[in-house]
């Protein structure tokens, strides 16, 4: 009986290509970043995530089943655009980097530091973890965007 779970655990996992495992990572990304961007845009940054994510799950589907290599590229670019943007400059650079640079400094940012940061003051422990949070999940959504080219050049 264990051995048939373990079974099908293991064809649910197979059945998961990486352009979905990409498209959940990347959506989660997006989600992450909308709420840190809540704070200073409104709920125009929920709106404008929405609309990212719509577009990647169109770009995806189309992807999967026409197996079209300018949906794939196009998937790519906005995947990079997503992680660069999201990821690295706000995840990383405004965020973990800052809370690090906070804390090494006996919980203040000196005057030159602070000039460095989009927004110099530290945020709530869900601001900043959701953030440092969007720069674990790019680093998972760039191993997934290989996967997703590796599949895509074995699909020739």
């Amino acid at each position: 009986m264990k051995k048939r779970v373990e079974t099908s655990n293991r064809t649910f996992g197979q059945r998961l290509s990486a352009a979905s495992r990409s498209l959940v990572v990347i959506s989660a990304i997006v989600i992450l970043a909308s709420m840190t961007h809540a704070n200073e845009f409104g709920h125009g940054a929920f709106i404008v995530g929405s609309f990212v994510i719509a577009i990647l799950c169109v770009l995806n589907i189309l992807y999967q089943r026409t197996k079209n290599k300018i949906f794939l590229v196009s998937y790519g670019l906005i995947n990079a655009l997503v992680v660069i943007g999201f990821g690295l400059i706000n995840g990383f650079w405004n965020h973990a980097f800052k809370v690090f640079l906070y804390y090494l400094h006996n919980n203040s940012l000196p005057p030159f530091l602070a000039q460095l940061f989009m927004t110099p003051q530290i945020g709530s422990f869900f601001y900043e973890g959701a953030g440092v949070l969007t720069f674990v999940l790019s680093v998972v959504a760039v191993y997934y965007g290989h996967a997703v080219i590796k599949e895509g050049r074995t699909n020739v």
